[in-house]
């Protein structure tokens, strides 16, 4: 299990992946084993967590 304050930092823009298509978010809060996501388009709290939906982002520079 990856520690996601290492991964990712607050501030920083990612693509997530919901249902096929990618959606423009920013990292709001890291913890150890998971973070949350301000996506406008869905929700200023979207979960995402080791071991279940982590791998659904990617960060911005990847794109």
């Amino acid at each position: 299990m990856s520690n996601l304050i290492h991964l990712f930092s607050v501030g920083q823009k990612v693509r997530c992946n919901m249902d096929g298509t990618f959606y423009k978010g920013t990292v709001t809060e890291t913890h150890t084993d998971h973070i949350i996501i301000d996506i406008p388009e869905i929700s200023n709290h979207c979960w995402f967590e080791n071991d279940f939906n982590i791998e659904d982002v990617y960060p911005e520079y990847n794109f």
